[in-house]
């Protein structure tokens, strides 16, 4: 192995690159290993062998300086990025410095914030021929990519014009309404009704034709240059606001990427884990995927999405149409999908997690049911105990208890309290399994999101909820406001679903099939005055059979 004195990383008595390779010592460290045996061999002096051990020899030490190379590149990257400035070379915080540099900073960050405003207002629809005009652009642009290699030249091209109208302002207008040749350039004389003429094409047309060599530069102003805003004027203020709201969009697009740290720090490994894996499988998907992806299609359709969902009109249609899928009963169907569909990624990502035993041995879910009963705060009395809101302390005598085994309510099996523990509104419920099972270590109370047990599905949270009587159920809150129906779904929204409801599990069918009466055709099971004041959702937990 070689000297440690002589490693990429070490920072003491740091040897060549090429000093242990193309120029090695004729008398090697104890202990290292010949590069080669043709040049450490004694072979009988011969002109051939010479040479070919010579060349051997060369190209040996030329495939290890290679290496050496490029593990010390390797090393010295991710030690220390050369690109990255250190520490030394940055200005020290001053007071003075700072003061200078943000006053400058405010005097001259106009244009970048006129570009900015530009693009917005062109998002925005601000000027609705104007956005259309970079509509038809852009579609241009991803039909012919190379038109991209036009846009310096057309860029610069704009400026110039732009600052030659902004020097050179139009008097053409009025000559050729009046028929008349234009004044001298210096004449500064420039009436009121010179500015309100307009010329039509058939005046440009006969005006060119009978004045064709009369061009006019017009009255000339001085050429543009820089101008920062002084201090105490509106645009020096202007300038000001504009950084304030860059500070508060940075602000919040941290905020909006902070959720996504602990799914990349480790700090759950094999959530961590599973995202690994997927980027990889990404990656090997589109290695052979992407030659055959339509980039032009690609193109088009991002740009002019961008555009499209910022018109005006765009967020009202997709509310009424979030508001309509939230209402109509194919609109729950497939929310209730899709739900599911999340929890079974979920539950596959925490199934993929469990030890080998567990699968060998055979696991289990247990499930727990949370009821809770609403009390409006008016009425609720902190003396009684009674709370208001949604709380299961406010259940009433006789009803059910706070956490039941079965769906129902009523099932005679209730919860067996462990000595010493109390069952309250807590996740960690504490109760006894069947001999021969115990808990899976490592694993907790989980709500139930898909809602399969629940055939009109479940919320946000996971709760069903129903009337007082615990009848009538719904996914939302009916009755309470907050931009949900006032009303739970009728009979005939849930209807058809008896079918697709084969997930739910043995040993706890729902109780919503059981509670909804069968209903003739055109009675509707609505009451306006009705609204939620039950709810319930399901708990989890695994366990596993004992070895014994």
């Amino acid at each position: 192995m070689d000297d440690p004195s002589g490693s990429p990383t070490s920072g003491k008595g740091r040897a060549s690159l090429f000093s242990n390779s193309l120029f090695p010592s004729t008398s090697p460290k104890s202990g290292r290993r010949p590069s080669s045996p043709s040049v450490y061999s004694s072979s009988p002096p011969s002109d051939m062998s010479s040479s070919r051990s010579g060349e051997v020899g060369l190209f040996q030490q030329t495939s290890m300086a290679l290496q050496s190379f490029a593990i010390e590149s390797v090393l010295s990257a991710s030690a220390a990025p050369p690109r990255l400035p250190v520490a030394e070379n940055k200005v020290p915080l001053s007071l003075p410095t700072t003061t200078k540099n943000f006053r400058g900073f405010v005097q001259k960050s106009g244009p970048m914030f006129w570009f900015q405003d530009g693009v917005e207002a062109t998002l925005m629809w601000q000027d609705t021929s104007w956005t259309l005009m970079w509509m038809a652009i852009w579609a241009m642009v991803s039909i012919y990519p190379w038109l991209l290699l036009l846009a310096p030249s057309t860029i610069l091209s704009v400026i110039l014009v732009m600052t030659h109208r902004a020097r050179y302002q139009d008097t053409m207008t009025p000559n050729i309404v009046r028929m008349e040749v234009p004044k001298s350039p210096s004449s500064k004389a420039r009436s009121a009704d010179d500015k309100a003429l307009t010329a039509s094409p058939a005046e440009v047309l006969a005006y060119s034709t009978t004045f064709p060599t009369s061009t006019g530069e017009g009255f000339v102003q001085p050429p543009l240059v820089p101008n920062p805003p002084h201090e105490g004027t509106v645009k020096y203020y202007e300038n000001l606001r504009d950084i304030q709201n860059m500070m508060r969009m940075i602000i919040d697009g941290y905020d909006l990427l902070a959720p996504t740290v602990p799914y990349l720090n480790w700090s759950s490994y094999s959530r961590s884990l599973h995202i690994l894996q997927l980027a990889l499988l990404t990656n090997v998907l589109l290695f052979f995927i992407a030659p055959y992806l339509p980039y032009h299609a690609v193109m088009f359709l991002a740009g002019e999405g961008a555009f499209i969902l910022n018109h005006p009109w765009t967020k009202p249609a997709l509310e009424g149409l979030a508001k309509r899928i939230h209402t109509s009963r194919e609109g729950r169907k497939l929310i209730k999908i899709a739900k599911e569909g999340g929890h079974k990624v979920r539950e596959w990502i925490e199934q993929d997690r469990l030890d080998d035993h567990v699968w060998e041995r055979g696991w289990r879910n247990v499930e727990m049911f949370e009821n809770e009963r609403f009390l409006p705060s008016k009425r609720a009395a902190s003396s009684s105990g009674v709370v208001g809101g949604w709380s299961a302390h406010n259940l009433r005598m006789g009803e059910r208890m706070p956490w039941t085994k079965g769906p129902d309510g009523w099932s005679s099996d209730q919860v067996e309290v462990l000595p010493g523990h109390k069952i309250d509104i807590s996740r960690q419920v504490a109760m006894k399994l069947e001999p021969g099972w115990e808990w899976v270590p490592g694993d907790e109370w989980r709500i139930d999101w898909g809602g399969s047990w629940s055939a009109v599905g479940v919320d946000d949270e996971g709760y069903v909820y129903t009337d007082s009587s615990w009848q009538k159920p719904a996914s939302y809150a009916y009755g309470h406001g907050g931009g949900v129906p006032d009303y739970p779904p009728s009979i005939f929204d849930m209807e058809g679903d008896g079918d697709q409801d084969t997930l739910v599990d043995d040993d706890g069918e729902s109780d919503v099939r059981s509670t909804l009466p069968p209903l003739s055709m055109g009675v509707i099971d609505h009451d306006p005055k009705m609204r939620a004041e039950t709810r319930r959702r399901r708990w989890l937990r695994r366990a596993v059979r004992t070895s014994a």
